[in-house]
């Protein structure tokens, strides 16, 4: 009789002559102490279509209420 698969996969294994990944060199982190530069270049309207508005409203509406008070 065949064993069904639980369906889980094990911890990957690695190829014997692959090296670990170092925590300190994972890809992304900077490797420098220097001042990260922000620059702002958006509009100071940003346009929103009417759609975006009432899906902001929708999901946002509890959150609003409370920076601004019901709408009357």
């Amino acid at each position: 009789m065949a064993r069904r698969s639980s369906g889980r996969a094990g911890p990957p294994v690695a190829a014997p002559d692959t090296p670990a990944p170092s925590p300190a060199r994972r890809p992304g982190r900077r490797r420098s102490d220097a001042p990260i530069t922000v620059s702002d270049d958006w509009p100071d309207m940003v346009p929103v279509t009417d759609h975006e508005a009432r899906i902001i409203e929708a999901f946002f509406a509890d959150v609003l209420d409370e920076l601004f008070g019901p709408v009357p």
